[in-house]
């Protein structure tokens, strides 16, 4: 056997997000990690945890989606089965507890994969994208493993919960959390109509010819008339603007994510001094919607366009913007360039990029909220990153 490889910053990282997902009430208690050989040891309210580690070779395969000793674990509370790694080398024996120094050995590797989603570290390491230089699907663990509609991370949260609530009832205790739904959108395009040719070649062109739908036609007929009489009346920003009303009348609390692109720019769909843009951020705002940054196609891996999108979009608001989607998902997690540094220089605190652009679920494990971490320095950011799912 051989110590874990994951450095003491990732695993503390790793094993605090365990411990507020699970007992969200003792997000600040202090806990203590320790490696050894073949487990990791944590220290946390006087109980202690010691966990099987995979060791590097184990990790290798396992990153390479070749290696994965794993049973499906059942709940009880819970009907939802999750794979667990285990010890491949010895005897499955389940949890064992020992009341004598308040310990329970756990066969599993609950840390490293959690570690790898979160942290992602497989995008870090990987060398083939898509077309849009996002790393896709395909070459994910996700999809390796068929892990995808399971937020692994959060159920190794609440396992860990039903463990420690069973054998230490009276240190541990599972609080009930409130749900929160916050509904965003992307508004990569403000509005449909910009002019009579092009309003006409829209109703003839995909109404007519390519829906052949002709109630489609007569509504959009209506919406055009509406629009030439007062381009407010937009049949885009009107349904944008109809979607903020439905959720506040559901006390929902939305992100809209707009650009804020410049004429000439390669990504422009809108301009960012457009009044009709102005009108929909002045809706959201006085509804109790918030406004993030929908960074343009090439400023996912260019400073300089991140940076003035930005600074247009805080002047616009009058008030620094600090969160941020990017367009078409595309983030990149490499020597060069990097996400998190970019987000970094701009002042970006919260990221909401982080989903699968081909497949729904959970491409970092989680629901969850939690920081990035910088796997080339081996340092936890101040960056927040909200899981698209």
């Amino acid at each position: 056997m051989a110590e874990s490889p994951l450095s003491l910053n990732a695993l503390e990282y790793t094993f605090r997000h365990l411990q507020k997902v699970a007992f969200p009430q003792l997000e600040s208690e202090p806990f203590r990690v320790e490696k050894g050989d073949g487990t990791i040891t944590v220290f946390v309210k006087e109980v202690r945890l010691v966990m099987y580690a995979m060791n590097q070779k184990e990790f290798d395969f396992f990153i390479k989606g070749q290696w994965w000793p794993f049973e499906m674990v059942e709940n009880a509370k819970r009907t939802q089965k999750i794979p667990m790694i285990f010890d491949d080398d010895g005897v499955d024996d389940g949890v064992i507890y020992s009341e004598k120094d308040s310990s329970i050995q756990i066969p599993y590797d609950i840390l490293t994969p959690s570690f790898v989603l979160l942290s992602r570290y497989e995008e870090f390491h990987s060398e083939r994208h898509d077309e849009h230089g996002r790393f896709p699907y395909g070459r994910s663990l996700a999809e390796k493993y068929d892990m995808v509609e399971i937020p692994l991370v959060d159920e190794y949260a609440m396992q860990l919960r039903e463990w420690l609530c069973l054998y230490f009832p009276e240190r541990f205790e599972a609080v009930p959390r409130t749900p929160r739904i916050v509904p965003t959108h992307d508004i990569d395009i403000l509005y449909r109509f910009t002019g009579r040719f092009q309003a006409w070649k829209s109703i003839l062109g995909r109404d007519l010819l390519i829906n052949r739908d002709l109630k489609m036609v007569r509504k959009s007929l209506e919406d055009y008339k509406k629009w030439k009489s007062h381009p407010y009346w937009d049949p885009y920003l009107r349904a944008a603007v109809e979607m903020l009303e439905r959720e506040q009348e559901q006390h929902l609390h939305p992100i809209f994510f707009v650009k804020a692109t410049e004429k000439g720019h390669p990504d422009a769909a809108y301009d960012v001094n457009d009044p009709l843009l102005q009108h929909l951020i002045w809706n959201v705002t006085s509804r109790g919607g918030q406004i993030g940054l929908h960074g343009s196609y090439p400023s996912a891996e260019h400073l300089q366009y991140l940076h003035k999108e930005k600074h247009n979009l805080s002047e616009l608001c009058y008030k620094t913007i600090s969160v941020s989607r990017q367009h078409y998902l595309r983030t990149f997690f490499s020597d060069d360039p990097n996400s998190l540094d970019l987000w970094r220089q701009v002042g970006i605190t919260d990221d909401y990029t982080l989903g699968f652009a081909e497949r729904c679920g959970f491409r970092c494990g989680t629901c969850h909220p939690y920081p990035r971490y910088d796997v080339r320095h081996d340092k936890v950011t101040d960056i927040i990153e909200h899981p698209l799912v």
